[in-house]
């Protein structure tokens, strides 16, 4: 008999435990479980079980609203993020914007001050190769504008209109090789021809060694070349270098209007006589 209890003991203790603790339900149902030592003492033992029990329970309802508020926070971090994507975008617009009006308007200040007619336009294209520096304007010929008129913005001149199909312009540039500008040094007015150059950049060309050209002097178009309205800046002289032999100095110019830099421009027309009629 010891013998089967030893080997059914876990058996046995489970039936008892089982039995105890539905006498304990029972009576604690029918209000029982008050004045009973045995009850008590159960209730005691089992008391860090069930605070155990209600810990764990709790953590796991927190890290459930954790959860539950985490997955709020990330979806409403995400709403945000596409709202100030979309703010960013809409900030570049209107900074885009405001810059295009700012340079509209200087063209609409600046147009007042040249001939009439004077055609606003866009660099829609620039030279394909060095040895040919131009660029592609969006107006043409049914927008009146015609070959070797002046291209000009409000920081200086850009070039002229060597080439015209009915919606674009080619305009060369006063940096190729092949233009020419009539300019006056604006301080001592002299004057000499402002061209581009296959190595040495701008440069203004026909100075003699007599003439006083210095570093930072300031040239304007001379009017007489029948292209471009007098008084325009062309460019600064940047260096002065008289040779040791020939009859000119060799000048270098910075340009006044960098095409890189510029978007709109002004296609001109110098006012003759035989335009006026």
């Amino acid at each position: 008999m010891l013998a089967f209890l030893r080997r059914n003991q876990i058996f046995f203790s489970s039936c008892v435990c089982l039995l105890v603790s539905l006498y304990i339900l029972t009576a604690a149902a029918r209000g029982q479980i008050k004045n009973e030592p045995v009850g008590a003492l159960l209730m005691w033992l089992l008391r860090p079980l069930q605070i155990a029990g209600q810990s764990t329970a709790d953590w796991i309802k927190g890290f459930r609203d954790n959860y539950d508020t985490l997955a709020g926070f990330r979806s409403e971090n995400e709403r945000l993020r596409k709202r100030v994507q979309t703010l960013e975008i809409e900030r570049q617009r209107l900074l885009e914007a405001e810059a295009t009006n700012r340079q509209l308007q200087k063209l609409l200040d600046f147009r007042n001050e040249l001939p009439s007619g004077a055609i606003t336009a866009t660099i829609i294209a620039g030279s394909a190769t060095s040895w040919f520096q131009s660029c592609v304007l969006n107006k043409g010929s049914t927008d009146g504008v015609r070959k070797g008129m002046a291209v000009v913005t409000p920081l200086g001149v850009i070039g002229k209109v060597v080439a015209v199909t009915g919606r674009t312009a080619k305009v060369l540039l006063l940096t190729d090789p092949n233009s020419g500008i009539d300019v006056y040094v604006q301080r001592t007015r002299s004057r000499a021809i402002v061209s581009g150059s296959l190595d040495s950049g701008t440069m203004l060309k026909y100075v003699k060694r007599s003439e006083d050209v210095q570093e930072g002097d300031r040239l304007v178009t001379s009017g007489m070349d029948s292209v471009y309205p007098k008084g325009l800046l062309v460019g600064t002289v940047i260096k002065v270098r008289k040779q040791n032999r020939g009859l000119f100095q060799s000048i270098e110019v910075w340009p006044a209007a960098q095409v890189a830099r510029v978007e709109e421009v002004l296609v001109v027309g110098v006012e003759t006589e035989a335009t006026k009629k």
